[in-house]
């Protein structure tokens, strides 16, 4: 039996997380763990999420890193090296998705592909409905009530240009087909493993997820466009100034020109050595 492993990166806005961990609470299939990896978040995770745990018929780890500006690459890279499931399923933190989120990544994923899905931006006034809702009897047909039927149609344009990526490249006419989005994917262990993870020079925000994708389609683990019966929905918040610009363009740049020359699959710092040597602290939150 598949174990999943659901990884969900946070840095504060954690009313979010509560909203992903209600989805995961009424998911059909139940993932063997949860892994919260903090970046360095002052909010407290268990002020959100505290009276929720009960619930849980998973295990609970939360993993915490020092604020020291955006390291979403170790964040993951420690989430997976405490990952005890042989699927590793991606969500950002303020990601609402059905109920068959899990049960569809089990029954499709294969070996040596990333299952990649499109959740939809919602506007302020949508996500202030989901929140709300979601604090009620849980039935995922009331949260699409509160969006606008608009963004089903615009979930089916993307998934069909994905599509047609695909498609592209195994006709080997493009040496990357689906893009892999960071916000929700999943595949299996061994294959994060191979690749070695994020790499850590990647400091900031801007490309980590790029690149990460750029590695796993040289070392030929491609992307296959994926939904679920119903729309996902990304939380709407304001943007953040820092993510106006990247100052990791340089070096993505450089890596991925070997990457799809598929000169480079790995990278020096990641899932088997980290670049910063700062404590990482782990806790057990829940034991099932």
């Amino acid at each position: 039996m598949k174990k999943i492993s659901v990884i969900i990166p946070i840095y504060n806005r954690l009313e979010h997380l509560r909203g992903s961990f209600i989805c995961l609470l009424n998911q059909t299939v139940q993932p063997y763990e949860l892994i919260i990896s903090d970046d360095g978040s002052t909010e407290k995770v268990m002020d959100y999420i505290g009276d929720l745990i009960e619930k849980a018929s998973f295990k609970i780890k939360y993993i915490y890193q020092e604020d020291k500006g955006f390291r979403k690459t170790r964040a993951l890279n420690n989430a997976v090296r405490n990952a005890e499931g042989d699927i590793l399923v991606f969500c950002d933190q303020d990601l609402i998705f059905p109920n068959d989120h899990l049960e569809t990544i089990k029954k499709r994923l294969k070996k040596n592909e990333f299952l990649n899905f499109r959740p939809q931006h919602t506007t302020e006034d949508e996500r202030n409905k989901i929140l709300e809702t979601l604090n009620k009897i849980f039935k995922y047909e009331n949260i699409l009530k509160t969006i606008n039927n608009d963004l089903k149609l615009s979930e089916l344009k993307i998934l069909k240009k994905d599509r047609n990526r695909r498609w592209i490249y195994n006709l080997k006419l493009n040496k990357r087909g689906v893009k892999l989005v960071g916000m929700s994917y999943a595949l299996f262990k061994e294959n994060y493993i191979k690749i070695n993870g994020y790499n850590e020079e990647f400091i900031g925000w801007g490309y980590e997820d790029d690149d990460f994708g750029n590695r796993l389609y040289a070392a030929k683990i491609t992307g296959r466009e994926m939904k679920d019966n119903e729309i996902s929905l990304h939380l709407w918040h304001p943007v953040d100034a820092s993510k106006k610009a990247s100052l990791n363009e340089e070096i993505y740049t450089l890596e991925r020109k070997k990457a799809l020359s598929y000169k480079n699959t790995t990278c020096k710092y990641g899932y088997s050595e980290s670049l910063d040597k700062d404590e990482v602290k782990i806790e057990i939150i829940k034991i099932f």
